[in-house]
């Protein structure tokens, strides 16, 4: 009876977070006993290249669990140095846009007209990039200062920016795909965990060099990489060393984005020539007379912006890590990490457009209408186009001692991780007020030539700052507290002290909102965080495992939570392994979303009403009185050695999240009668603005099937094959914009694929190696328009060369998309780009050359 009540006494200690689990958690326990979480013993180390639930069977795993004999309980997907390479990836991001468990794609640097355009977050089961929890060799990481403004359901989110990690330190990646990690990591692992795995103990010294470039000779990537590493009697210092440089690609190289004009018209009321409103005598809106016919459409003369954006932004990165390990003694080894990015990049935006109308007096000079009073919508190409730079600085340092005692390990850490970012604009910015007075003194003509104006007169540089900082005391230990004949009882517990800090300011000029196409108000906070948790892993029969965690999490802003997990394993037959798992969940909100102010910007919205796509103003604020979202998850499945070549898994899982915390203009346009005071619309019934808080409004229900298997077989003559394949299903994607108002399934729509699958076939033979990959994205259907948008299937090919004169080297070409598959149309996702930047990418068929040497 000690564990029930263990649990209630938790329970009732809560505040303001989880109030009913309790029936649900227990109802579910039934049947883990049944089905349990794991994966089969005899899964061959070959495996780890594929994205396969694998089960490692030593004590390298640290994913999921603080215990080493449990590493074989949790499955995990794996993302070895072998598969890393083989993907032809340059970026950790570039691995997760494949990645098939990211249900509705990935945010990263497509989304040039978002707030952080170099950046790119991990989005499991579609759920919302704030809902996986990052780690760095199994530890936190700062988020990101600035939330993704990107179009649909999650919009604003905050994310680690996995770019600032540099793919050369990576040695591995451990993904759990189950969401009730809470136990063991506290907030955020809602959808699961993802854990970056750096190189330690490393002896050698490897360099290497790729450069790649499209089709059409544009996103040129060039990277250079250096890990090396040398180990002493007691000592081990590994060092890594990553440069990378990519060129941009506009949106008018792209047949597809290469207008605004696509499959509607999208092109912005907000023109050069632009259009007139007579303030005083009333009537509608009328073209400037010199509008060509072509730029009219209704009351407006319209402009194309898409020729001046950037599609794929330009970007250089430098990254350095370093590890030191030192045996102290018998009993204590001191170890100390550090990883260090460099980011700049830049963007370029068409003109920027007026915020208010233009007001020409009855005498101005160059009123083309003496007497009368105009108002006039107007976009400043006399200012040329908007461009911004990026720069961000990012740095995690980790130290601390581990060791054993009487048969225990032990571990304490400490550290600190901070990210700065800062955009400033280095052209096409100027305050309204000094354009109104170069109107006022006919200086700027809004109707003709303007010979006497000089746009550097009322010139700006726009800045924001963004800081984002982690400071951490972790402490925890782990052993046998019996190990009979008839099983074992393993436990772990430790300790976690956190302090997070957040500020987000802008310059004084933008902060007042007199910036044309940019505006913001400052914000900062932070908070405290305190976290207990405990692990039980016991072998109560020879065939079942299972596994008991739970965590107490404490924070200064919201109170505390109580999240347990468990899961059972139980191998029947020797060939086949049945698992299960159940817990509960939360993730606080970030701090951005408590304390951020308000920041004025204008985005593209789908209103449901005129059926339109339509650029608005947008506002968005944080929200100091956020409750957390509370999650309950669990997983049913198996895995089957069905002969020594062929293995296969099935597994399901399920994600009920409540209260979740929603900042997206589109969620609040499709939910107008929940929210009327959030939707502003004119006269004529158009939207033109849209107020965006964040708020705990919506609940997810998710579940879906994923589904692995590899089959190995070869001939001496003809060489080794290796076939791999893995679906995901997702079933079902329910949401409800407001407690009460009734579930939506999005499954299957609005840009929330069925079916993602991936499968790579390698044959190997001597010193060569061809590896052959294939990724599908199912279609979906457009729920307002009824429009059918056709699924993406890409293949990347890869051939590698070992010289046996080079020893140690190693030459790979290889192509991703290789056929050169244009991202299927969808206008309905945000208008413009008119394809779905999250699960497809416009670049086109990708060459690269590597080379690589190790010594």
């Amino acid at each position: 009876m000690i564990q029930p009540l263990f649990y209630e006494y938790f329970v009732m200690k809560k505040n303001r977070l989880h109030k009913q689990l309790k029936k649900k958690f227990c109802g579910v326990i039934v049947y883990a006993f049944v089905f349990n979480q794991a994966w089969l013993e005899q899964v061959d180390a070959e495996q780890l290249d594929t994205q396969v639930d694998v089960e490692r069977l030593d004590s390298m795993v640290i994913t999921g669990t603080h215990i080493p004999a449990a590493a074989e309980t949790t499955p995990v997907v794996i993302m070895d140095r072998k598969y890393i390479d083989q993907s032809g990836a340059t970026t950790v991001n570039e691995l997760f846009k494949k990645f098939i468990y990211n249900a509705a794609g990935t945010i990263d640097e497509q989304f040039t007209q978002g707030s952080a355009p170099a950046s790119s977050g991990i989005n499991l089961r579609g759920v919302g990039l704030s809902r996986t929890l990052v780690l760095l060799d199994g530890r936190r990481l700062p988020i990101f200062p600035f939330a993704q403004s990107t179009i649909g359901k999650n919009s604003n989110d905050s994310f680690v920016d996995i770019n600032l990690i540099p793919l050369s330190a990576v040695e591995r990646i451990e993904i759990i795909k189950d969401g009730a990690s809470s136990a063991v990591y506290g907030s955020d692992a809602v959808a699961g965990v993802v854990n970056i795995i750096t190189h330690k103990d490393y002896d050698g010294t490897m360099l290497a060099g790729q450069f790649g470039s499209t089709l059409k000779g544009d996103g040129k990537e060039g990277r250079a990489e250096i890990v090396a590493g040398k180990t002493w009697e007691d000592t081990n210092f590994t060092f890594a060393f990553d440069y990378f440089n990519r060129n941009e690609v506009r949106a008018e190289d792209r047949d597809i984005s290469k207008s605004a004009l696509g499959p509607f018209d999208n092109r912005s009321n907000a023109g050069n020539p632009g259009t007139i409103i007579n303030l005083a005598g009333g009537g509608p809106p009328s073209p400037d007379p010199r509008c060509p016919p072509d730029q009219v459409s209704g009351f407006f003369c319209k402009f194309d912006f898409a020729p001046f954006n950037t599609l794929i932004p330009e970007v250089e990165r430098i990254g350095v890590m370093a590890s030191f390990d030192h045996q102290i003694n018998n009993n204590i080894n001191l170890f100390v990490r550090g990883l260090y990015a460099h980011t700049e990049s830049q963007r370029s935006l068409a003109p920027a457009p007026i915020n208010d109308l233009l007001i020409v007096t009855p005498d101005n000079p160059n009123n083309p209408r003496p007497g009368d009073l105009l108002g006039v919508i107007y976009r400043f190409s006399e200012l040329g186009p908007r461009i911004d730079e990026f720069e961000t600085n990012a740095y995690n340092f980790v130290g601390g001692f581990n060791g054993e005692v009487v048969d225990w390990d032990w571990e304490v850490g400490f550290g600190i991780g901070n990210v700065n970012t800062t955009s400033k604009g280095t052209n096409g910015y100027a305050t309204q007020t000094s354009l109104q007075q170069a109107v006022d003194n006919g200086d700027l003509n809004p109707f003709g030539d303007s010979p006497t104006f000089n746009p550097s007169s009322v010139m700006m540089e726009p800045k924001r700052e963004g800081n984002s900082k982690i400071y951490y005391l972790d402490i925890n230990t782990n052993g046998t507290l019996f190990d009979k004949s008839y099983g074992a009882l393993d436990m772990a517990v430790g300790a976690d002290f956190r302090r997070e800090k957040f500020s987000d300011s802008f310059d004084p000029i933008t902060t007042s909102g007199d910036v044309v196409g940019i505006g913001g108000t400052s914000g900062n906070g932070s908070r405290n965080i305190q976290a207990a948790y405990f692990e039980l892993f016991a072998t109560v029969l020879e065939q079942v495992e299972m596994q008991f965690s739970g965590r107490m999490d404490h924070y200064s802003d919201l109170g505390a939570t109580f999240n347990p997990k468990f899961s059972l394993r139980w191998q029947p037959l020797n060939n086949l392994v049945l698992r299960g798992n159940v817990g509960t969940g939360f993730k606080a909100p970030a701090l951005h979303e408590l304390y951020s102010g308000e920041i004025n910007s204008f985005d593209s919205i789908y209103d449901p009403v005129k059926q339109t796509v339509t650029e608005v103003d947008l506002v968005t604020s944080g929200n100091p009185d956020l409750d957390a979202e509370e999650a309950f998850t669990y997983g049913l499945g198996f895995a089957l050695d069905v002969t020594n070549w062929w293995q296969l898994s099935l597994d399901y899982w399920h994600i009920r999240n409540d209260s979740a915390v929603i900042s997206s203009p589109q969620f609040y346009v499709d939910n107008e009668a929940l929210f009327p005071n959030n939707v502003i619309r004119n006269d004529s019934g158009d939207i033109v603005a849209v107020v965006s808080p964040f708020e705990n409004v919506a609940g997810q229900k998710v579940w879906g099937l994923d589904m692995n298997t590899g089959v190995n077989w070869g001939w001496s003559k003809i060489g080794d094959f290796r076939l791999d394949v893995g679906a995901a299903y997702l079933g079902s994607f329910k949401e409800e914009a407001a407690p009460g108002s009734g579930f939506i399934d999005f499954a299957g729509y609005d840009g929330i694929p069925h079916w993602r699958s991936q499968g790579r076939l390698t044959w190997s033979k001597s010193d060569y190696e061809i590896s052959l990959t294939a990724n599908y994205i199912a279609g979906y259907t457009r729920r307002s328009s009824k429009d059918n948008v056709g699924g993406w299937t890409t293949l990347d090919l890869q051939g590698l060369w070992r010289p046996n004169l080079l020893h140690g080297g190693t030459v790979a070409v290889g192509s991703e998309n290789i056929l050169n598959a244009a991202p299927p149309e969808d206008p309905d996702f945000e208008g413009w780009p008119f394809f779905n930047r999250a699960l497809t990418n416009p670049r086109g068929r990708f060459l690269y050359l590597r080379l690589q040497y190790e010594f």
